[in-house]
């Protein structure tokens, strides 16, 4: 550290790392130049260089007894590892809120939310970063729940009332093949500031696509997966987010967030028009639609949103599946509606979809004689029976990827007489081969399409010269329109005790309507179920008020806030020792979890908050959860 004179001319400088181990404080370091709040920088750290973002600078001089005090000598950074862009400072500040809300850090945050390709290339970082636009106003926030074609419309019109203003538009996607897609709905006359950033790209292409968009000086659509959303221009106003009920919005790793959420206070902090549009947009958002009074003060929705409370979509039909038997005394997969359904799609040389919630053979297996559910040996997960080559079939569990013979006995009573129970993928294709012989069958699902290729490759072949397609929630990625399909098993998801699943099914059915042209069946052993046939209906309102006055008796989300801490090592020891520390907020344990149950509006609590954070790498850590199972 310079003394002397040269202190007057040296800055303290404060730090935070974007590193995987990231440091939940800040570090200090000494530079002969003053460099903004936001600014880039390569620190050294643990012997090597870590990229790092600038959160303050002061003068050496007014920080002298600061430098005194510290245990250890600082570290000059390097006026070469000080590149000239950077993040805004509203970034930043919605970095730290969304981290608090989650329980983790900016560090952790910043580190899901950069690409890495350019965290690799600080200088990619847009230059001008630390300029305010003055006068920066929350805007209300707009909601567009129409059909597909219609929402598409309403895009388009948006993006180029915001060109006429001479602003820029972001448009968010939850995976690289709804971007595709966004690009050809939305590229009509304006195809030349159209750009399409998805880390599926050769890096090369990405990098491109980035600096162009960022250089160019006409007004943009930056159309992105969640890896974007740190893009940013001076001239941005409006962020739009397509299928906002997606769940591939929730990260599946650490740190665990909604974007939609970090999305919501990055906009209130900029002053940004913010979009959430879908089919059937997610119960949380139309309920803080409809009660904007009582949800989140921060949010407000704005009176021209577009709202259809039915879902116009192809007919779909609901049938009995119950007491199906064969000959034979088994269950028949297919009802005769659905045989009726296929034999009149391959007589008109049409195509058909058949959906089934489970991949393999039959998703549980159960002891005959004590009741008891088949589990993985490594990781306790129910195990689902899966196909080999022939005849011969093994357990494989979704969660861990391991294997069991399928000749095992019961692991609770030593019996052999296991029943798999539930309808899969393989079962469902298996029946149509042996109902339809003529026909070609294909699965999609990740057992058969584990790479996004595989699955170009499978729906390629679907559509040019395919007749039955068999698969899950994966085919409404890759497929666009057929004009025919059936949802032959969801029975197995009402046996999930959760308190979302009502929600999920629904948009399973409403997702199958859309993208049908001519005719949907709907066949289950649940016949009884109201939210099948207000699915079938389109009719999200009586759905929506049902689901609502059941979730505010029980005080499940959206009034409430579910915070999930599980073990990942010595899983029940582990929730027992950490117990103590949140007893304050009468933790409860289900299964080996600890389940937190905070009222909405003391949601985010800053002393749980960090309680939470100071849990080590054996805990993780889930805010708001999809499932607390």
């Amino acid at each position: 550290m310079p003394k002397g004179k040269a202190l007057s001319k040296t800055y303290l400088v404060e730090v935070m790392p974007i590193s995987k181990g990231g440091t939940q404080g800040l570090l200090s370091y000494f530079s002969s130049i003053k460099i903004l709040p936001g600014t880039l920088v390569k620190v050294p750290l643990r012997n090597s260089l870590t990229t790092a973002v600038v959160l303050n600078t002061k003068s050496a001089v007014s920080a002298k007894s600061d430098i005194r005090r510290a245990s250890y000598a600082l570290k000059k950074i390097a006026r070469k590892d000080i590149f000239a862009g950077g993040l805004s400072s509203a970034f930043l500040s919605a970095v730290q809120e969304t981290a608090t809300y989650y329980a983790t850090t900016p560090s952790a945050l910043l580190l899901l939310l950069l690409p890495k390709m350019l965290l690799e290339e600080p200088e990619l970082w847009t230059p001008g970063f630390h300029r305010r636009k003055p006068g920066v106003h929350h805007k209300e926030t707009f909601l567009l729940q129409v059909e597909t074609e219609e929402r598409f419309g309403q895009y388009r019109a948006l993006v180029r009332q915001c060109f006429a203003r001479k602003t820029s538009v972001m448009f968010v996607v939850p995976t690289h093949l709804d971007a595709v897609r966004a690009r050809g709905e939305l590229s009509h006359g304006i195809a030349e500031f159209v750009y399409l950033f998805s880390l599926q790209e050769k890096k090369v292409l990405a990098k491109k696509t980035w600096t162009r968009a960022i250089s160019e000086k006409h007004p943009v659509l930056f159309i992105t997966t969640p890896a974007g959303v740190s893009f940013h221009r001076q001239d941005l106003e409006t962020i739009i987010v397509e299928r906002e009920n997606s769940r591939a919005y929730r990260t599946l790793t650490r740190p665990y967030i909604h974007l939609k959420t970090f999305l919501e206070i990055l906009t209130r902090k900029t002053g940004r028009q913010l979009v959430l549009g879908d089919s059937v947009l997610s119960l949380e958002t139309l309920w803080k639609e409809k009660n904007q009074m009582l949800s989140d003060s921060s949010v407000t929705y704005s009176e021209l949103s577009l709202i259809r409370w039915r879902l116009s979509a192809a007919p779909a039909t609901l049938v009995d599946a119950k007491s199906q038997l064969k000959e034979k005394g088994k269950f028949e997969i297919f009802t005769p509606e659905l045989k009726a359904l296929i034999a009149r799609a391959l007589q008109e040389k049409q195509k058909i979809f058949l959906f089934g919630a489970r991949k393999g053979l039959a998703p549980t297996t159960v002891c005959g004689d004590c009741g008891f559910i088949l589990p993985c040996l490594n990781c306790g997960a129910p195990v689902v029976l899966h196909g080999k080559t022939g005849s011969s079939t093994t357990y494989l569990c979704h969660a861990c990827g391991s294997h069991r013979d399928s000749t095992t006995l019961c692991g609770y009573c030593g019996s052999w007489k296991l029943t798999a129970l539930g309808i899969g993928t393989e079962k469902i294709a298996a029946e149509a081969r042996e109902l339809f012989p003529e026909a070609s069958v294909a699965i999609l699902d990740k057992d058969h399409a584990p790479t996004d290729a595989k699955a170009r490759v499978i729906v390629k072949k679907f559509v040019e010269e395919g007749q039955i397609l068999v698969g899950t929630e994966l085919a409404f990625f890759h497929l666009e329109k057929v004009p025919y399909s059936a949802l032959v098993s969801v029975d197995s998801l009402f046996s999930i005790p959760d308190f979302g699943i009502s929600e999920r099914i629904f948009y399973l059915v409403s997702r199958l309507r859309e993208m049908t042209q001519h005719e949907v069946i709907v066949q289950t052993r649940n016949i009884g179920k109201q939210i099948l046939a207000w699915a079938s209906q389109g009719n999200i309102i009586d759905f929506y008020q049902s689901e609502m006055a059941e979730r505010q008796e029980l005080l499940y989300p959206p009034f409430s806030i579910f915070i999930k801490v599980t073990g990942i090592m010595n899983k029940e020891l582990g929730i027992r020792n950490i117990k103590e520390r949140f007893l304050k907020w009468q933790p409860d344990v289900l299964k080996d979890s600890l389940i937190l149950r905070i009222p909405r509006e003391n949601w985010p609590d800053e002393e749980l908050s960090s309680k939470l954070s100071l849990l080590g790498r054996e805990f993780s850590i889930k805010v708001d959860p999809e499932s607390i199972l």
